[in-house]
C-alpha cells in the first residue's frame, strides 16, 4: 500500500489500489485435466492460436469459505480495535455491520462528444464476479494431486500479462468492440497476521478521516461505510483461508454487471452453464488473441507414465497452432 498519509475521505482512494496493478513478471501456472487442456486449447480453425479461460462465478467455487472467511475476520478486528481505543464506539457502531457489497463502480470511455472531447461516466451497477485461478508454482505435487488425482494433467506456464487487452477500455479510447466488464487481478494472502495488519490499517486510515470530516455526521458516516465495503469487496478476493496456503494462487476476477448502460454499444461477455458434481454451474468463458505470445511451456503430470504422451501432446499443440516447450514432469512420483 501507498505511504500517502491519510487525513480525508479522497485520500483514501489515493492510498489503496486494490488492484495487482504493480505485479512484477512471474509466471503463472494453471494447472488442469487433459479435459481441461483441449477446452483451453481448441482444434477448430476459429480457435487456432487462441487460448479459452472459463472463469467460475464465485459463489460457486470449491472453497466454501470464500466470501466469509473475511468477514469474520473483519469483525474481530474491529472487537479489538474498540477494546483498544483505537476507534470510538460511534465510530464501530458505525461500521461493524459492513458487509461484501454486491455493486461495483466501472469508470468507462464513451464515444467523443460533437466537439471532439472524450467524456467519461461512472456507473454504479450491480455485478456477478467471476474467478479463474492461477499459481505461482511450478511442477507443484500439491497442485497435481488436485488436479490430476492419480491420472493425466497438465500445467500451462503463462505470462502474467495475458488478459490485458480486457483491461485497456479503462485507459485507452472508447472502443465499441471491447466487452464491457471490468478484470482485476490479485496474489492471494494466506497469511492470517498480514490480513488482521491489512484490514487494521484500513480502518485505522479510515477513522482518521471520519474524525477529520469537514461535513454532516450523517456524510461521515456514509462515506466510512461506503469506503469499508469496498475494501471488504476488494480483499474478498485476496484473502483465502490459510489452509490453501500451498496453491500459492495468483486470481483474475471478473466482474461482470447484470446490464449495461443502453448508451453503449459495447456487449457483455455471455454466461455459459455445465455440469459439475452434480450441479450446474455458471461460468464465462473468456479468450485470449494470438496464445501462443502468453503460452511458453506445458508441462506433463507426473503421473502419466505412457511415453508416448509427450510426443501426442505436442502433436496436439502443433495442430491447434502452438509451438511452446513440452515436457514431462521431474517429480518422481508411483501412479
Amino acid at each position: 500500500m501507498s505511504d500517502i498519509q491519510v487525513h480525508e475521505f479522497r485520500d483514501l482512494h489515493k492510498k489503496y489500489k486494490f488492484d495487482d496493478r504493480n505485479f512484477m513478471f512471474h509466471p503463472l501456472w494453471h494447472y488442469t485435466s487433459a479435459d481441461g487442456l483441449v477446452g483451453i486449447i481448441r482444434d477448430n480453425l476459429n480457435d487456432h492460436g487462441k487460448l479459452h479461460f472459463w472463469f467460475t462465478r464465485s459463489d460457486c467455487l470449491n472453497d466454501t469459505s470464500e466470501g466469509t472467511h473475511i468477514l469474520v475476520l473483519f469483525r474481530q478486528v474491529c472487537n479489538d480495535l474498540l477494546k483498544q481505543g483505537n476507534i470510538s464506539q460511534k465510530f464501530y457502531d458505525c461500521i461493524k455491520s459492513c458487509e461484501i457489497s454486491y455493486h461495483q463502480l466501472i469508470s468507462y470511455p464513451l464515444p467523443l462528444s460533437e466537439d471532439g472531447v472524450h467524456t467519461s461516466m461512472l456507473d454504479s451497477a450491480p455485478c456477478h464476479a467471476y474467478v479463474c485461478s492461477f499459481s505461482l508454482k511450478e511442477d507443484s505435487l500439491d497442485m497435481w494431486r488436485y488436479y490430476s488425482k492419480g491420472n493425466g494433467g497438465y500445467g500451462l506456464k503463462l505470462n502474467p500479462f495475458l488478459f490485458d487487452s480486457y483491461k485497456k477500455y479503462e485507459y485507452s479510447e472508447y472502443d465499441e468492440n471491447a466487452l464491457f466488464v471490468k478484470i482485476c487481478s490479485y496474489k492471494v494472502i494466506y497469511d492470517d497476521q498480514e490480513k488482521i495488519r491489512l484490514l487494521n490499517q484500513i480502518i485505522i486510515d479510515t477513522f482518521t478521516a471520519y474524525q477529520n470530516g469537514n461535513m454532516a455526521e450523517s456524510e461521515k458516516e456514509s462515506n466510512s461505510k461506503y469506503f469499508i465495503q469496498f475494501a471488504l469487496k476488494n480483499f474478498q478476493f485476496q484473502f483465502k483461508h490459510q489452509c490453501y496456503a500451498s496453491e500459492e494462487e495468483y486470481r483474475f476476477v471478473v466482474y461482470r454487471p447484470y446490464n449495461k448502460p443502453k448508451t453503449l454499444k459495447n456487449q457483455l461477455p455471455v454466461v455459459k452453464y455445465r455440469v459439475q458434481d452434480g450441479i450446474v454451474i455458471p461460468y464465462i468463458d473468456l479468450s485470449v488473441e494470438d496464445g501462443g505470445a502468453y503460452l511458453s511451456e506445458v508441462l506433463i503430470s507426473p503421473y502419466v507414465k505412457n511415453q508416448n504422451a509427450l510426443n501426442t501432446t505436442e502433436d496436439y499443440l502443433n495442430q491447434c497452432g502452438f509451438y511452446c516447450k513440452t515436457k514431462l514432469s521431474q517429480l518422481p512420483v508411483r501412479k
